[in-house]
């Protein structure tokens, strides 16, 4: 048997293993068993040479006892030989980034119960769901009693350039905003695409082998040869009509034979916990992989975003309300253990992609509910103002209050020309930028704030900027201003609410019917870049404590990817709060994300001279994953001025 030498290649392989995979139906769980987790016990039982990492959620371990009681068994017997090393990931695959940090709490709380009743241990290791990460993440792994996460290096890595490429080769750390660190594992997505193909007969086995022994270097270095799905070899999921059948021989012993080709080639094969205790591969930085051009790094190709799971699937906006709502219910009631493993497995990801019609209709029917609450504004409060004005001047309409003033366009749907508080001072802080604002002709158009924009990709664009006759109500507790936009989808009902200091606008987008095929942003806020300071961040919850990230140029998270992906990127804010400031002022968003679970964009562009700042609210985007049906939701937003909390 050949062993690793000082400087030697090191590999692990990881396999996850997710019996909720989205496109496999219930009925074919016993063939994943027999055509996928079987044969990878087996060739790790026919390779004594072989050490191989294995994850999988807690609820499958449940069905994996329930359809094969010798499995897990058998799994035990290859950990206590140290063959085998089983890493964590919680009870539920679900987007850490994207549920609240109570929901996350019980998710590895309840994984880590699981590993005990079903494998008598805990695991030291845990891998990051889809490798899709928040900063706000670190103390749900590290309260589970987690020491490192596996996460992929290549997406964040691309907007650290600071980063040495050697680190990818070995561990680090990284911190939650409360300053507890936990260590880090790195996956590497490109090399884990490339060993699935060259198992499967897409890439020759030696221009594999060339590819992997080219990693050495002067140092000790560890690679994760492969860090995804189990469910992939010899047996296909069906999520997309590009898949190709087997090749005649297992894929199992395929890979049988591609990984003695890399044993024969010096690579050793090893285990993530072992690589965490080995001071070869200890780099000793502390690193953020979260930036705010990319706040929630994602495994694979940028296609592969957050949006995909929070803005697309089914319905994935109504049903992430839902359990918002549902959430918020049990953290103020009397909640039992498994209340909350009913809602972590509600939230997973695989019910939010490609799952099969016949799995939707019965997640629909099985998903729990939380009680309706009454709509309720706290804009316009029981206590009197001493100054709520509305005057028409041409085609503009001014609001006062006691502390904000705005102009409102009426032949632009009420769209904002400005908004200024008087605590922050007499220059707006958002609203309009017009035609000539910016030099480039790129940027030769109106930016506007408080308006929204419908998107068929290739085909229309539908706006709510067209003219209105407005209904102004003005009373003793404030101003609201009503209208009914026509647009291409038919009328689209909107008002604006203004009191002391707090604005709120709504739309009711139910009255357009069902979502099509398109993305729809909302709640636009475009910054008046004069009355800022130099550096502006952003800051709020992505599954964990709140989170404040530098804003910077080159941060769109509202770009299309592809022709048949609209976004790049978003925020998580999971309690349905956001602020922008530059260190001495700002604002602060807030929408009920039980009602309709939004997801904000951020864009920072440097234009010249000049900044172009702008947040807007996606109800919709466009991936591989959109399917036709679901209902349009009526939403609501809220605005005040923020003092950042020193």
């Amino acid at each position: 048997m050949k062993t690793a030498v000082r400087n030697g290649l090191e590999g692990t392989l990881l396999f996850h293993l997710n019996l909720n995979y989205s496109s496999i139906e219930v009925a074919s769980r016993r063939a994943v068993l027999e055509r996928c987790y079987r044969p990878l016990l087996e060739l790790v039982e026919r390779h004594d040479w072989l050490r191989v990492a294995l994850e999988c959620p807690g609820h499958t371990l449940e069905r994996i006892a329930r359809l094969d009681p010798r499995w897990i068994p058998r799994l035990c017997e290859l950990v206590a030989a140290g063959r085998v090393e089983f890493v964590g990931s919680g009870d539920s695959q679900l987007i850490g980034p994207l549920v609240p940090a109570a929901v996350n709490r019980w998710n590895q709380a309840l994984g880590r119960a699981a590993y005990e009743r079903f494998l008598g241990q805990a695991p030291r290791i845990a891998l990051v769901n889809e490798m899709a990460w928040s900063q706000g993440l670190v103390d749900a792994y590290l309260d589970a009693g987690y020491e490192a996460v596996i996460t992929e290096w290549n997406n964040p890595r691309r907007f650290r350039p600071e980063w040495r490429e050697e680190w990818r080769y070995g561990t680090a750390s990284t911190a939650s905003p409360t300053g507890r660190r936990i260590g880090l594992l790195w996956a590497d997505a490109v090399l884990f695409q490339r060993f699935q193909r060259a198992v499967c007969g897409d890439l020759e086995p030696e221009d594999y082998v060339a590819g992997v022994l080219e990693k050495r270097g002067a140092a000790a270095r560890h690679l994760f040869l492969y860090a995804s799905d189990a469910e992939v070899f010899d047996y296909r999921p069906g999520r997309y009509a590009s898949e190709r059948p087997p090749l005649g021989a297992s894929e199992w012993e395929r890979m049988g034979a591609l990984l003695a080709a890399l044993r024969e080639g010096g690579v050793a094969f090893t285990l993530p916990g072992r690589v965490l205790d080995d001071e070869r591969f200890a780099s000793g930085a502390c690193v953020d992989l979260c930036d705010a051009a990319n706040p929630i790094p994602v495994k694979k190709q940028p296609k592969y975003n957050v949006t995909r799971w929070a803005l697309s699937g089914w319905d994935d906006v109504g049903l992430n309300a839902r359990c918002f709502a549902r959430a918020r219910e049990l953290e103020q009631g009397d909640a039992t253990a498994r209340d909350w493993q009913h809602l972590c497995r509600a939230w997973g990801s695989d019910l939010r992609t490609h799952l099969t019609p016949r799995r939707w209709e019965r997640l629909t029917r099985a998903l729990p509910r939380a009680t309706a609450r009454v709509r309720t504004s706290p804009i316009l409060g029981e206590h009197p103002l001493r100054k709520a004005e509305a005057r028409r001047v041409g085609q503009r309409l001014r609001i006062e209050t006691d502390g904000l003033s705005a102009s409102l366009l009426v032949r632009r749907g009420l769209a904002l020309e400005s908004l200024a508080w008087h605590a922050i001072g007499e220059r707006p802080l958002l609203g309009t930028l017009q035609l000539g604002h910016f030099e480039p002709i790129e940027y030769s158009a109106d930016f506007y704030s408080g308006h929204t924009v419908l998107e068929v990709p290739a085909e229309r664009r539908v706006t709510d900027l067209e003219p209105v006759e407005p209904v102004v109500d003005v009373t003793p507790a404030g101003v609201r201003v009503r209208a009914e936009v026509a647009t291409a989808l038919g009328p689209l009902p909107k008002e604006l609410l203004f009191g002391a200091e707090q604005v709120e606008l709504a739309w009711a987008f139910s009255r357009w019917g069902e979502r099509p095929l398109a993305s729809l942003r909302t709640g636009y806020v475009t910054l008046r870049d004069e009355a800022w300071g130099a550096e502006l961040h952003v800051t709020c919850a992505n599954g964990g404590p709140r989170e404040r990230l530098r804003l910077h140029p080159g941060c769109d998270h509202g770009r299309n990817v592809s022709t048949l992906v609209s976004a790049a990127a978003a925020l998580g804010a999971t309690d349905g709060w956001l602020a922008l400031d530059d260190g001495r002022i700002g604002i602060e968003l807030s929408w009920p994300h039980d009602e309709v679970a939004a997801l904000p964009l951020l864009t920072f562009q440097q234009v010249g001279a000049k900044r172009f700042v702008r947040l807007a609210f996606s109800l919709s985007e466009v991936d591989e994953t959109h399917r036709r049906g679901a209902p349009l939701y009526d939403f609501r937003v809220s605005l005040r001025p923020y003092k950042k909390r020193r």
